[in-house]
C-alpha cells in the first residue's frame, strides 16, 4: 500500500473521494495495464475482449504472437459511445490506443507510442503540430525503465507526467467536449522502480536510501497536477479518479517452466549454460506436453494434437493434464522457505466468454507478490528477482477509485469492480444503459442531492 495515508499523500484525490464515494477498485484477471484499461473503459472482461495480455497468440503456431493493439478491440469503449451520439471527447495516453482510432474530438495514443512505421500518434494526424506546440516533445513512456538509471527513471518520470497535464488542461480549455480522460503510467514505472525503498514491507527494503520518499514525492507531485486539472474544469464537472491496478512489495519470481521441466511436462534439447530466456528452438516438442510464459502471471499452454504444430497431447487427455498442472502449481512449496498461496485458473472459470486464443491455464502466485518467471537455467524452483530487469513492486488486484459529482451527497467507501466503470459514466453521460454488462452503476452508492 502507499504510505503515508492518502489524505496526507494526495489531498485532492481524498477529498474526491470525502465529498463523494470511493475506496478499492477490484481489477481484472489479469490485473495488469492491457487489459485491465481496455476492459474498465468496454465493460468487459479479458475473456470476451480476448486479450490476455500485451502479446496474444493469433494462432496456434509456438511463436505467432501479435501485439494488443486498438484495432484489435471488439467492443466500444466509452468515446466510441460518445461518437456514436455526435458528442466530443478528449482521450489523452489511455492504453490499447496504437493506432489512434478515429474519435469525436481529439486523442493521444497511451504508452506504446506510435505504430512501427507509421508514426502517427494522435487523431486527427494534425493534432500532433498542436501537442508539440503546447508541450515540445510528447513523452509517452519512461524508455527502458527496467535498466535505466534510476536517477534518469525520476527525472523523464517528472518530465513526463507533467507535460502530458500540461497537454490536458490546454485542451479541456479550449476545446468543447462531453467527456475527457487522461492515463498517466507514471505511478507504474516509480513503483517498479522504487517500491524496495518505499515499503517497510519489502524484503528488500533500504529506509536510509536516498530514494526512501522518491515514490510518496512523486505522488505528492501527481496530486498537484490533478488539482490543477480539476480547476480547469471548473465545479461543475463530474470526477473520477482510478486505477486499473494496485501494487505490492515483489518478494521473488515462480520458476514456471523450470518446475515443468522437473515434473517431465516439458522437454529442452539441451540443458542451458546458465539462466536464459525460453525460446521455442529450445523445445523438444516431440517430448513436451506443457511449457509457459512468465511475467505478472503464468501463461500456461498445453501442446495438443491436431491443434499445435507437434501437438503430442491428445484431446481426450486435456482435462487430466489441467488438473496434474493445477496441482504442481498449486503448491504451496514452490518458493523460498515458508508459505505460498497460488491459484490456477482456467479462462472459462474467470471469464463470462472466452475469445480468441487463450493460455490454456492461468497462474498467480502468492497473492501477487511472487512473478511468474519464464527463463530457463536456473536449476531450482524460485528466484529473488525478475528475470527481465529491474522490479520492485508486482501488480495486485486491489486498485483505487473516488468518484463525486455535483449535486450529489457523500457516500460510504466501499469495494467497486472495474467493471462498474463503464456503466458509471453511460449514467452520468445520459447515454443508454447497457444490459449486456455485467457491472453497476457506482451513482447509487452516492447520497441524494441536498
Amino acid at each position: 500500500m502507499l504510505q503515508p495515508p492518502m489524505d496526507a499523500l494526495m489531498p485532492t484525490v481524498a477529498a474526491v473521494a470525502r465529498d463523494g464515494v470511493g475506496g478499492v477498485l477490484r481489477s481484472t484477471l489479469p490485473p495488469i495495464t492491457v487489459p485491465a484499461w481496455t476492459s474498465m473503459l468496454t465493460g468487459r472482461d479479458p475473456g470476451e475482449l480476448g486479450v490476455y495480455g500485451f502479446r496474444n497468440r493469433r494462432s496456434y503456431g509456438y511463436d505467432d504472437l501479435v501485439m494488443a493493439t486498438s484495432e484489435g478491440v471488439r467492443f466500444p469503449r466509452l468515446w466510441d459511445r460518445l461518437t456514436r451520439a455526435g458528442r466530443p471527447s478528449v482521450v489523452v495516453g489511455v492504453p490499447q490506443t496504437s493506432p489512434p482510432p478515429a474519435v469525436d474530438g481529439v486523442l493521444v495514443c497511451g504508452f506504446e507510442g506510435p505504430v512501427a512505421g507509421g508514426g502517427t500518434f494522435t487523431h486527427p494526424p494534425e493534432f500532433a503540430d498542436e501537442v508539440a506546440n503546447v508541450v515540445g516533445e510528447y513523452l509517452f513512456d519512461v524508455p527502458e525503465f527496467r535498466s535505466a538509471g534510476l536517477d534518469d527513471v525520476l527525472a523523464t518520470a517528472y518530465r513526463m507526467t507533467e507535460r502530458r497535464f500540461t497537454l490536458m488542461r490546454h485542451l479541456v480549455t479550449t476545446r468543447d467536449w462531453d467527456l475527457a480522460m487522461i492515463h498517466e503510467i507514471g505511478p507504474d514505472r516509480m513503483h517498479h522502480c522504487f517500491w524496495r525503498y518505499h515499503d517497510p514491507l519489502h524484503p528488500g527494503h533500504q529506509p536510509d536510501s536516498p530514494y526512501r520518499t522518491a515514490i510518496s514525492d512523486y505522488y505528492r507531485f501527481l496530486d498537484e497536477r490533478v488539482a490543477e486539472l480539476i480547476e480547469a474544469v471548473g465545479p461543475d464537472t463530474a470526477v473520477l479518479v482510478a486505477s486499473d491496478h494496485g501494487a505490492t512489495a515483489m518478494h521473488g519470481g515462480v520458476c514456471v517452466n523450470e518446475i515443468l521441466r522437473a515434473a517431465g511436462l516439458l522437454t529442452l534439447h539441451s540443458e542451458p549454460p546458465g539462466p536464459m530466456p525460453l525460446s521455442r528452438d529450445m523445445i523438444d516438442w516431440s517430448r513436451t506436453r506443457v511449457w509457459g510464459e512468465g511475467g505478472y502471471y503464468a501463461r500456461i499452454f498445453f501442446n495438443v494434437a491436431d491443434r499445435e504444430p507437434q501437438g503430442i497431447v491428445p484431446r481426450d487427455q486435456v482435462s487430466a493434464l489441467t488438473e496434474q498442472v493445477r496441482a504442481l502449481l498449486s503448491r504451496t512449496d514452490l518458493g523460498e522457505p515458508g508459505v505460498l498461496h497460488n491459484q490456477v485458473y482456467t479462462p472459462g472459470e474467470l471469464y463470462r466468454r472466452v475469445r480468441g486464443i487463450p493460455p490454456d491455464l492461468l497462474a498467480f502466485f502468492g497473492a501477487e507478490k511472487w512473478r511468474a518467471i519464464g527463463s530457463v537455467g536456473f536449476g531450482q524452483n524460485w528466484v529473488k528477482t525478475n528475470d527481465t530487469g529491474v522490479d520492485e513492486a508486482n501488480h495486485s488486484r486491489n486498485g483505487m477509485f473516488a468518484l463525486r459529482v455535483p449535486g450529489q451527497a457523500p457516500g460510504a467507501p466501499t469495494t467497486a469492480s472495474i467493471m462498474d466503470v463503464t456503466p458509471t459514466v453511460l449514467e452520468l453521460l445520459g447515454l443508454a444503459a447497457d444490459p449486456t454488462l455485467p457491472g453497476e452503476s457506482l451513482l447509487g452508492q452516492l447520497g441524494a442531492a441536498p
